[in-house]
């Protein structure tokens, strides 16, 4: 999370306006939106329709595939958010949780939770490795604990395969995707960053990792000195040193926000300064400049729209706000929350 705040600081004006041409159909989608606490918005009006305070700061949220649970991670804990009550109802762990990840059937859920803070605060000070983090399977079914494993200290993403077959976690400091079972059993690593002049990785900042829908390939974003690429693994081959293609990024700055559109042919990129629908290596890369920071992303179910939100919509309020999108990049509609500095979006499916 720490690593996703430090390219959040650059924003610009307050948009507001959209063009009627550019409306949709309705949906009857919401964008959940997070900083320290959860705001609901109707995505076809752009209207707020709830609000749930928390005093934690959010670092991922993930809803079930039928939509009936938000598990949301937090600098304190793992929690569980019912959408139709709009309330916080369970806790899944009381631990801090850096990143979380829920199964397409919704009985599992995947999070990470970093080492303890003060033996990380003592490592840093010493010079000496951090404490590793967990990695914790969760039954949905039960609510409670089925297993943990440890993963390298700096992991911030976790992500399952549609079959829930495979777990990925992003270890940004070896600049790898760790490839495990669900029971815990380490399957793969695979280097993501570009290699330098000796055929080593070279020193990269990582990106969210995203499972394209059909399970076939996995992107992640790096960014190293000379530009960004965006990673792609391929998950259905046998484990090999060639399964990673990197097709490099015209983007104006670091890559923010991934996920693959609704229909699960190209990848929902927002950087600073801009936002691109990539539908792969070869295609034309089409970037439109944004007048805001839009640091995360989501596609809106059954339609070619998505929603993006930043932390800063106006530099004169300092309020944050939310965007729907056209497949073009075009603003349909917008609301500022003059309460919140969004970083997070989930679309509730």
């Amino acid at each position: 999370m720490n690593s996703k705040l430090l390219s959040f600081v650059l924003a610009g004006a307050l948009v507001l306006c959209a063009s009627p041409a550019l409306a949709s159909g309705t949906t009857g989608a919401t964008a959940w939106v997070s900083s320290n606490h959860i705001q609901v918005i109707d995505i076809d009006n752009g209207s707020v329709v709830g609000r749930l305070p928390l005093r934690e700061f959010i670092h991922e949220m993930q809803f079930s595939g039928t939509g009936d649970r938000l598990y949301v991670g937090t600098s304190q804990a793992l929690r569980v958010v019912d959408p139709e009550q709009m309330a916080f109802t369970a806790v899944l762990s009381a631990r801090r949780t850096k990143a979380v990840a829920v199964s397409n059937d919704g009985d599992q859920v995947f999070a990470i939770h970093p080492g303890d803070p003060d033996l990380s605060q003592q490592a840093r000070k010493a010079g000496t490795p951090l404490p590793l983090a967990t990695l914790t399977h969760y039954s949905t079914e039960t609510m409670s604990e089925n297993r943990s494993w440890q993963v390298p200290a700096m992991s911030f993403d976790v992500a399952i395969s549609p079959a829930g077959d495979r777990v990925f976690v992003l270890d940004p400091t070896a600049g790898q995707v760790q490839i495990y079972s669900p029971t815990g059993d380490l399957l793969d690593k695979v280097t993501v960053a570009p290699p330098d002049a000796n055929g080593r990785p070279q020193q990269a900042m990582l990106g969210w990792m995203a499972v394209s829908p059909d399970g076939q390939s996995m992107v992640v974003p790096v960014t190293v000195a000379t530009g960004a690429v965006l990673a792609r693994v391929d998950l259905s081959s046998s484990p090999s040193a060639q399964r990673v293609s990197r097709d490099p990024l015209k983007a104006n700055g670091r890559v923010q926000g991934l996920a693959w559109n609704a229909a699960g042919d190209g990848v929902l990129i927002t950087s600073v300064g801009g936002l691109c629908n990539y539908t792969g290596a070869g295609s034309e890369q089409t970037w439109t400049p944004q007048k805001v920071n839009y640091v995360d992303i989501e596609p809106v179910p059954a339609s070619s729209h998505s929603v993006a939100v930043a932390p800063v919509f106006s530099e004169k309020n300092k309020s944050g706000g939310v965007s729907i999108l056209s497949e073009r990049g075009e603003i349909v509609r917008s609301i500022e929350l003059s309460d919140m500095s969004p970083f997070f979006v989930a679309v509730r499916p």
